[in-house]
């Protein structure tokens, strides 16, 4: 059984409003943000690099396989292990042969420096 194979963790995910700019578009108010969470994740490690320009600078990345159906798009962000990551890429929904092995994919990644 594929869902006992993995610890399963809770993520919080930070989704701020569509607010408009004043000159007809629509931009995200993080100042604004709504935080909920969001469980049935298995998180796995992923990559961190250098960046060669600036030597303070540096990323870190995890893949979150979790629910097919999750409430998480490709402008929200996620707090994991306390830090803010953002959705690199969009939201991968992988469909499978039973509700057990369908799926959500999500690259997270975070830069400091």
């Amino acid at each position: 059984m594929i869902a006992g194979a993995v610890a399963r963790h809770t993520v919080t995910v930070v989704r701020a409003p569509l607010v408009g700019d004043g000159r007809g578009n629509l931009t995200r108010d993080w100042t604004s943000a709504a935080e909920f969470d969001s469980a049935g994740w298995a998180i796995d490690a992923g990559s961190t690099s250098e960046d060669e320009t600036n030597r303070d600078g540096s990323s870190t990345g995890y893949t979150l396989r979790g629910p097919l159906a999750a409430d998480l798009t490709a402008t929200d962000r996620v707090r994991l292990f306390g830090e803010l990551f953002v959705v690199d890429g969009g939201v991968l929904r992988q469909p499978g042969p039973t509700p057990l092995t369908s799926h959500s994919i999500i690259r997270l990644e975070r830069w400091e420096g």
